[in-house]
Order: structure tokens, then sequence, then C-alpha cells
């Protein structure tokens, strides 16, 4: 065999053995290979739960965020239920008041009459009670239109005539607590009272009902 062939056949032995020293590691070690391979899945898959997290704590924070929301919703609508109920309250709170002082000056007329000496105490007593509900009527009166002084001329006399009313009553009330002998003031001023009662429930009427509610045009 010439030196030329045997030189090429040694090389044909030993340059594939190169490559498979130099990579020998790496293929014939497959659990390295396999931890080594598994590091990216692994790493991607805590970028993903940690993403994930986040995401969850995100959409927390906002479900918490329209829960308050939805409180702070809900408490301002019952705060406002509240001062509607307040506001409407005012018609209900004028009958005690009418009924009172009416009653009241009813029985005076008995007193007045000799007949009914003993009602002077229940004359007393409807009166404290006809002032504490005319007071009560009056505040209700104002909330159910706040501070507010405009409106027609039944507005105006509605809404003075049952401060007057209100007045009257605790007026009333002071000279029922000192009784005398001589009840002229008391009487005079129950009777007024009995007067713009009936004055101011016609009003009332007329802003509830609107002009001529009652169907009398000839007054």
């Amino acid at each position: 065999m010439k030196a030329v062939h045997f030189l090429i056949l040694v090389c044909a032995v030993i340059l594939p053995l190169g490559p498979v020293y130099a990579h020998g590691d790496e293929a014939h070690d497959p659990a390295t290979n396999a931890a080594a391979s598994s590091e990216p899945s692994q790493e991607a898959t805590g970028m993903s739960g940690m993403q994930s997290a986040s995401g969850q704590s995100a959409e927390a924070g906002h479900g918490s965020d329209g829960h308050d929301d939805a409180s702070g919703g809900h408490e301002s609508a019952s705060e406002g239920d509240f001062v509607t109920v307040l506001k409407k309250l005012h018609p209900a709170t004028i009958h005690f008041p009418i009924a009172l002082f009416l009653l009241a000056a009813l029985a005076e007329l008995f007193v007045m009459a000799g007949r009914g000496a003993a009602a002077e105490p229940a004359v007393r007593v409807l009166i404290y009670g006809g002032a504490g509900g005319a007071v009560v009527a009056a505040l209700f009166g104002w909330i159910h239109t706040g501070l507010w002084f405009g409106g027609d001329t039944v507005m105006h006399l509605h809404r003075w005539n049952g401060m007057l009313i209100a007045a009257l009553g605790l007026a009333l009330a002071a000279l029922a607590y000192r009784p005398r002998k001589d009840r002229v003031l008391l009487r005079t001023g129950l009777f007024a009272m009995a007067a713009l009662i009936l004055l101011q429930g016609f009003l009332g009427g007329e802003l509830a009902h609107g002009p001529d509610h009652l169907g009398l045009s000839w007054i």
C-alpha cells in the first residue's frame, strides 16, 4: 500500500472520532439533558403563575373597589330615601294641632256656658298638645320646602300663617300653664287660633289640590 493511501485511511478513521468526543457528555447524559431542557419550562411556568396571580390580585382589587363604590352608592341612596320620607311627613303632622286646638276651643265654649267647669284641665292639656303639634308641623313644613322663600301669594300666606300658629300655640301654652280667674286673654287667643287653623287648612288645600279646590269660586 502506498504511503498516500495509508495516510488517507488513517485520516478517515481519526476525523469522525473528534466530533464524537467533543459532544460526548451531551450525547451520553440524558438526565442532565432533560434537567437542562426542563429548566426553561419551569421558568416559563413560574412566570405564567406570577402573571396569573398578579392578574387575579388586580381583578380582586378592582372587584373590591367596585364593591366599595356600590356600598357608597347604597348609603347615598339610603340617605336620599330618608330625606324624602322626612319631606313627605308634613301633611301627616298637621292633623294633630288642627284637631287638638279645635277641640280645645269647643271645650272652652262649654266652660263659658257654665256647663263644663270641670273641663278646664282638659282644655289646658289640649292646648299643650296643640302647641307641641304646631311646632312640629311648622318644622316639617320647612323640611318639606327647605330654606326657600319663593312662591305665589298662597304659598307665602301658608308659610307665615303656619309660623304664626306655632308662635301663638306656645303663647297659649304659657297662658294655660298659669291659669287665672280671668280667662279672656286665653279665650281670645284660643278662638283666634281656631280661625287661623281653618284658614291654614284652606291654604294647604289650595297648594295641594290647586286653586278653587273646594269649588267656591264666589269667595
